[in-house]
């Protein structure tokens, strides 16, 4: 499973550290960096591309226009607010709030679960790129009803090469029935509901 990338902009050194520390208890994470000066965290943002931004409110605050909702909203970031004034959380469409008083154990479960939300939507925004456009031509025509020998036919190669791409989608997608490959087709829109006999 590909590691969550995180960045904490903290101007604060004892905070930026505890928070790294504590995050990298987690498994599945990456801290890019630790941002401490304003003026550069834009830069560094649009640089490094973070799956979660980790900020104090003063640290977006910047001259730079970029980190306000629809930066955070285009860069698919997820923000993460430290603060003491909780109310903040809805100028910016934080995803989550941590206040500087909350304990490590606290801490640690609220940025777990953004990162597990934050893995799973990637996982799930990936679906589509895990079969090759062959593959997905391939699924199309199963989900169409055609025989391994009519698909060989229509797409000009042998048997055994569609036998072996039904393989590897089938493992791919982990659904083995053609019913239900016909419903991730139509799902993913490789197909629609006419086409189907």
């Amino acid at each position: 499973m590909p590691r969550i990338s995180i960045l904490i902009a903290e101007s604060t050194c004892l905070i930026r550290k505890g928070l790294s520390s504590v995050i990298q208890k987690l498994g599945n994470v990456e801290i890019l960096q630790s941002v401490s000066n304003k003026v550069e965290l834009c830069d560094v943002v649009n640089r490094l591309k973070p799956d979660i931004l980790i900020a104090n409110p003063d640290m977006l605050d910047s001259n730079c226009e970029d980190l306000k909702k629809p930066f955070i909203t285009a860069n698919k970031m997820s923000l993460i607010l430290i603060s003491e004034d909780k109310s903040i959380e809805a100028k910016y469409n934080a995803e989550a709030f941590v206040h500087y008083k909350d304990d490590q154990s606290k801490i640690l479960e609220l940025i777990e679960e953004i990162v597990n939300q934050k893995a799973e939507k990637n996982r799930t925004n990936k679906s589509n790129d895990t079969l090759s456009s062959r593959e997905q031509n391939i699924l199309k025509h199963i989900a169409l009803g055609l025989t391994n020998k009519e698909i060989a036919d229509q797409l000009f190669i042998s048997i055994h090469t569609v036998v072996t791409h039904r393989k590897n989608i089938t493992q791919k997608l982990g659904i083995k029935s053609v019913s239900g490959l016909t419903v991730y087709a139509i799902l993913n829109n490789l197909i629609s509901m006419d086409e189907v006999k």
